[in-house]
């Protein structure tokens, strides 16, 4: 699945905003919802998440594998001059760079050289979700599949860490085997196992569904609603006086340029959001049912007033499980 590339560990922004709108073939008929209110109150928990866990794989980087990289490429360009002794000295400096580094790690198998950030966000309701994926599942069983791969395209709401790596099995030898080839004069040989070289580098991805991401931001935001220590509904102020929740009501105000949701609402908003994680592919029904029992249990809570510590703590773990078995 192709996806556009928003951001590079060499860029100096993140950008987060690609939305994608329910293709015309199932999308004719019904409207698209607006941007809700939900969203808006989480995009920034999103944003926040995303850049740290990119920033966590940046760590990661090794710069003696990104200089043997671009040391290639400068190799591939100075042969493409007919310039063989700078393509020798490139490749002596890359070569040397990756002793470095599986000296120092004998074990790895792949070098971390780039970090990129891709995005897609499907917007929908559940049921204008669910009929997208009968359309896709309907065409995928009559066999045309050139039909659907246009909509399977589209129908993800996701992030993408994605990471290009050095194959350290066989990316040392291929510069080895170009220099042999170039002190030979076989410089189109070498030229054509640079090449290769360069496209032997492996990909490796790391997704966040922001359905299952939304819903557990939403939880917090439902958690600071109501005092975010474990209080309840009461204590928390549902008449509206108490002076924490009119300062985490400002706060959502400016957010949002609207009145903060009410934990109840924040905890529905979060249902539907597994709901829609669940009709994307992201799980089975069988795969968020703890988490469903859990935000029942936490309604009840609320609505009777009761402590609400423990239900979250049971939620937050939940959450980690249901990852575990996503996309672990």
């Amino acid at each position: 699945m192709p996806y556009r590339k928003l951001f590079s560990s060499s860029g100096s922004a993140l950008a987060l905003s690609t939305v994608m709108a329910l293709p015309p073939a199932f999308a004719q008929n019904t409207p698209l919802p607006p941007s809700s209110q939900t969203n808006e109150a989480v995009s920034e928990g999103v944003q926040d998440a995303a850049t740290a866990q990119v920033e966590e794989k940046r760590k990661k980087l090794l710069d003696d594998a990104t200089r043997a990289l671009e040391e290639t490429e400068t190799a591939l360009t100075a042969l493409d001059e007919d310039d063989t002794d700078a393509a020798l000295e490139a490749l002596t400096v890359a070569t040397g760079k990756l002793e470095s580094v599986v000296a120092r790690d004998p074990a790895l198998a792949l070098a971390p050289v780039d970090t990129q950030l891709l995005q897609r966000d499907l917007l929908g309701d559940v049921e204008t979700i669910q009929t997208a994926r009968e359309v896709i599942e309907e065409l995928v069983d009559d066999g045309r599949l050139q039909e659907a791969r246009p909509l399977m395209r589209e129908f993800a709401s996701e992030i993408i860490i994605e990471t290009t790596n050095l194959p350290l099995a066989t990316y040392p030898d291929a510069l080895l085997r170009a220099t042999a080839q170039i002190d030979a004069g076989e410089v189109e040989t070498a030229k054509q196992t640079l090449a290769t070289a360069l496209g032997t580098l492996v990909i490796t991805e790391d997704v966040i569904a922001l359905p299952v991401l939304r819903a557990q931001l939403l939880i917090d935001a439902a958690e600071k609603a109501l005092g975010g220590d474990g209080g309840t509904a009461a204590d928390t102020g549902a008449s509206d006086t108490d002076s924490t929740e009119t300062e985490s009501a400002d706060e959502a105000s400016e957010a949002v340029d609207t009145e903060p949701l009410s934990p109840g609402e924040y905890v529905e908003a979060a249902r539907t959001q597994l709901r829609i994680a669940e009709a994307l592919g992201y799980g089975e029904e069988d795969d968020f049912e703890e988490l469903h029992e859990n935000l029942d249990e936490l309604d009840e809570q609320i609505d009777l007033a009761d402590d609400t510590g423990g239900v979250f703590d049971k939620i937050g773990d939940s959450f980690i499980r249901l990852k575990q078995r996503l996309f672990d």
